[in-house]
């Protein structure tokens, strides 16, 4: 605890850092505000031909969809902008449109409205794509990995702080209020950021714009083969996706309990929004007590296996302390899930082929939360709400085990030899999801394994890849499917070869 103390200080010591991480907090507790705004003028004023929940689906539609929609096409800008005048500009324009906002918020929502609202939050993805891609010029090395947690952390909470106190004041100020805290805080973040020394200028490309844009579906396609090709990060990938549509759900469902069942306002929301974040802070504080006790595969089974159980006990007695104990208990068991699933997808997929795949990751965590809250307008008001938290309950629990069933599916892999189709040639190559990876033998031998009664004799290779990635394959066919046993990233220790 000490050292990392030791090494964020280190990390603040780099000015330009410190004015960045500035930048962001102050523009991220207006983002927590915004939010606020958005939920009280969408759901709790909504008028009375708009259900609550339809509301609901409309917020989180145009809170999350710009971040897995405009998420993969950032790079294309920061690549070729000024990224300390995005970093300016962005915040201004969020200004200008929390402005046009202003003048709109005594009707009802229109197209203007949710326009404007888009590029709020579209820009804002700009800023926090550009303020990670800034990192590695503004900090040393050295100190990169604790400063990402430090900025991470600490915009979460600046956000989580928006937020929350944007719903307890919203009935007091109103939404003119909360748009007024916007366009006093994001200029201020823009002038912070303009106190960053360095240019940081663009890095260009050899493509043109247009080209970029699809050399980015073309990789996000190859990141979805080598995902498709990995089970363990696949598996990982869906299990969030699944929790993700699950809390969508009982959020959207938790609203409506609050407006029309208890006749609460925007301030219930800040409630359950905060309850979930206690959980958030309980869990991430106690997962890495589990590490070295279970398989994070096993975590994620009893995080899902806890979620489901309260979720079940609680929908036969719904009111609200016990609709805030699941939202404390779904926040509570979510970095369970996350952290291990994160950890398994980082060791499954190589160096080379995270960033395509945490794209799509991106897009499969943002998505199934408005999914959720788009069933949620058609179930709602055609089933309890006591049966609704029942089967969210029963889907927690029944996908407990399949996280770590789906780990250990086995792998294949297709060999490319230098010559002829012998396995007792030397391979040259490896095909996984559909890409070919020059490999460079570091270890053969043959064993026997049990079939039916007669051993069969079985090759096996231990291949280093071209990123250092090591492989241990089996199999009998040269032309067909070869087991993948094992793969080690560049930076471990490989097991020893066998003789």
């Amino acid at each position: 605890m000490t050292n990392v103390r030791e090494r964020a200080r280190a990390a603040l010591r780099a000015p330009d850092f410190r004015v960045l991480l500035s930048s962001r907090l102050v523009g991220q507790f207006a983002d927590g505000v915004f939010q606020a705004f958005l939920i009280d003028k969408l759901v709790f004023l909504s008028p009375e031909n708009q259900s609550t929940a339809v509301g609901v689906a409309k917020a989180f539609a145009i809170l999350v969809i710009p971040f897995s929609l405009v998420g993969p096409m950032t790079g294309v800008v920061i690549d070729r902008w000024s990224r300390r005048r995005i970093l300016i500009f962005t915040q201004l324009v969020r200004a200008a449109s929390a402005i046009a906002l202003l003048l709109l918020t005594r009707g009802h929502p229109t197209f203007l409205l949710y326009a404007l609202v888009l590029v709020v939050v579209s820009a804002n993805r700009f800023f926090l794509s550009t303020a990670g891609a800034a990192m590695p010029v503004l900090v040393p090395e050295e100190d990169l990995l604790v400063a990402n947690s430090v900025t991470s952390v600490t915009g979460t909470v600046s956000s989580f702080v928006g937020l929350v106190a944007g719903t307890q004041v919203a009935t007091s100020i109103g939404t003119r209020g909360l748009l007024g805290v916007c366009v006093a805080a994001w200029p201020v973040s823009s002038y912070v950021a303009t106190r960053i020394q360095s240019p940081l200028r663009a890095i260009g490309s050899g493509l043109g714009f247009g080209a970029h844009l699809r050399q980015t579906a073309v990789d996000l396609g190859r990141g979805a083969r080598r995902l498709k090709a990995t089970p363990p990060a696949l598996g990982s990938i869906i299990s969030i996706s699944v929790d993700q549509f699950l809390i969508g759900a009982i959020t959207v469902l938790s609203v409506i309990l609050f407006k029309q069942e208890f006749k609460q306002g925007v301030a219930s929301y800040g409630r359950i929004i905060g309850a979930g974040g206690v959980g958030v802070l309980v869990g991430g504080l106690t997962v890495g007590w589990f590490e070295g006790r279970l398989a994070n595969a096993r975590i994620v089974s009893l995080s899902f296996a806890i979620a489901g159980l309260v979720c079940a006990s609680v929908a036969s007695h719904i009111v609200g302390p016990t609709i805030l104990l699941v939202t404390f208990t779904l926040g509570l068991t979510y970095p369970w899930r996350k952290v291990p699933a994160d950890t398994i997808l980082q060791k499954s997929i190589p160096d080379r082929f995270r960033g395509r795949v945490f794209a799509l990751y991106d897009m499969a965590f943002a998505l199934p939360r408005v999914m959720a809250a788009g069933l949620a307008v058609l179930f709602i008001p055609r089933m309890s709400k006591a049966t609704i938290l029942f089967l969210a309950g029963i889907v927690y629990l029944l996908w407990a085990p399949v996280l770590p069933w789906w780990v250990r599916r086995r792998r294949t892999v297709r060999v490319r030899f230098y010559a002829g189709g012998s396995a007792d040639e030397i391979p040259r190559a490896v095909v996984i999801g559909g890409e070919e990876e020059p490999v460079e033998v570091l270890g053969s031998w043959t064993e026997e394994i049990a079939g039916g009664g007669t051993p069969i004799r079985q090759r096996r290779f231990r291949l280093r890849a071209s990123d250092g990635t090591v492989m241990e394959i089996a199999g009998q066919p040269a032309d067909g499917p070869w087991h993948l046993e094992r793969e080690v990233p560049a930076h471990a220790t490989p097991p020893p070869v066998a003789d």
